[in-house]
């Protein structure tokens, strides 16, 4: 063994709260709540975990996008065919299904917060995201929600593409399949981003803003 063959590469990025966005993908009732039609258990429970990082850009005024999947006729096109529950009426607009699952925090759109309406599991497909993220000159993505194979991953492909950089917390996104929650993070990490736990995620953005003060500090000091 050399002596460094033990140490842990460098991320090829860093997380800093000033250029990033979280994206809270997907916490609909549709998913969350007890009993629906496409549950998914986990996502109840990593709530209190995806709510820590909601705080911290709330109070460091990050920008914080929420989705909604919305695959009413004739805008849910071929998940009207493929899920026979969507075509009933799940994840239409207006029915209860479509709600944010209200066991959590909920969103409070204003000048830093937004709510987007999609129909494809892609988050940028045929929305405002990309506009949003431009308008307040981001460069780093986190991604968070459900499902982790689906939406989560299918935005991240995307994000990656227009040459964003993901932060995927592994312990923030959830899936009804533990292999294919799994699956995702490799992949995502080899190729579209970084997966990291929640608490590495905070910790990191806590060290970035404390750097950032203090070189401001730094730069108010006058030179003798």
């Amino acid at each position: 063994m050399t002596p460094d063959s033990s140490k842990q590469p460098e991320p090829f990025f860093r997380v800093d709260p000033r250029s990033t966005a979280l994206l809270v993908i997907d916490m609909q009732n549709a998913f969350v709540a007890e009993g629906a039609a496409f549950e998914t258990p986990p996502a109840r429970d990593m709530i209190p975990r995806l709510e820590k990082l909601i705080a911290f850009a709330r109070e460091h005024s990050m920008p914080v996008i929420w989705t909604q999947s919305d695959h009413r006729p004739p805008i849910g096109g071929l998940m009207l065919k493929k899920f026979p529950p969507i075509a009933r009426g799940t994840l239409w607009r207006n029915d209860p299904s479509f709600q944010m699952y209200p066991e959590m925090m909920q969103p409070s759109e204003g000048a830093s917060e937004y709510c987007i309406v999609k129909h494809k599991y892609d988050s940028f497909f045929e929305t405002e995201l990309d506009a949003i993220l431009r308008y307040h000159k981001i460069d780093t993505i986190i991604i968070t929600g459900t499902a982790t194979n689906v939406c989560c991953e299918s935005t991240a492909r995307s994000a990656f593409m227009r040459d964003y950089q993901v932060a995927f917390p592994s312990d923030a996104n959830a899936t009804f399949d533990e292999a294919m929650h799994q699956a995702t993070l490799k992949n995502i990490d080899l190729f579209f981003g970084r997966v990291v736990t929640t608490q590495e995620l905070l910790e990191e953005m806590q060290q970035a803003t404390k750097g950032n003060s203090d070189r401001a500090r730094a730069a108010q000091i006058p030179r003798s």
